[in-house]
């Protein structure tokens, strides 16, 4: 499974990518997020997000495994889920294009409905960046 998207934010990449490579900020603009927990400042480094959707929760462990400011940063989920989950801030029309990529191994009974799971998940990354938009441009 693999969604992909990205946004338009009208600020500088650099800013973009440190908001958004600090957990501290992720309850501000990740739906269903409750919580996250942990340091971003290179590959190897550990963050812990619990997750609460449909009255039911969820905790994930993610560990940094590429960390470039101000352009890429990438997380690997291992579990009953293999996940890739990555960011990357590029440069355009003065301000920053936000591209937000998962890409799972989705096997067993969820294999069955993967396209539906990769079209709510990319309705969620839509989501997602648009909220962090409307974040980063109303920071003054």
């Amino acid at each position: 499974m693999n969604a992909r998207a990205s946004i338009l934010i009208k600020r500088e990449p650099a800013e973009v990518f440190s908001f958004v490579a600090d957990p501290a900020n992720d309850r501000l603009w990740r739906s269903h997020l409750t919580s996250s927990r942990g340091h971003v400042t290179g590959v190897g480094d550990r963050v812990t997000q619990v997750y609460s959707a449909q009255g039911k929760t969820k905790t994930v462990e993610l560990e940094v495994t590429e960390y470039q400011p101000p352009e890429r940063l990438s997380y690997r989920m291992q579990g009953p889920i293999r996940a890739r989950l990555s960011f990357q801030c590029r440069p355009e029309d003065g301000g920053a294009r936000v591209s937000m990529a998962l890409s799972a191994d989705v096997g067993g009974v969820a294999a069955l409905v993967s396209g539906r799971v990769e079209s709510e998940v990319l309705k969620l990354a839509r989501t997602d960046l648009g909220q962090l938009r409307r974040v980063m441009e109303s920071v003054g």
